[in-house]
């Protein structure tokens, strides 16, 4: 089921990031919206209807505090 929703969630571009995780939710999308009518649009109409979502739950981040980015490297 995990990988029909994602399927799904990869044909609505204002998604950008998607995530299997572990405790009481089996995925978190981080998306970009205009503004609220937008984000209850992709909600309601979008996700949403997608087989297999049961529930969303959606927080709005007011800020982003920290952002690293850490280099991976690569042996050769």
């Amino acid at each position: 089921m995990y990988k029909s929703v994602v399927a799904e969630l990869q044909k609505i571009p204002e998604i950008v990031e998607c995530h299997f995780t572990t405790g009481p939710y089996t995925m978190l999308t981080k998306l970009y919206a205009c503004d609220n009518e937008h984000l209850m649009d992709l909600l309601n109409n979008k996700m949403q209807e997608i087989p297999g979502v049961v529930a969303t739950e959606t927080l709005i981040s007011l800020e982003q505090s920290i952002k690293k980015e850490i280099p991976i490297r690569v042996e050769k």
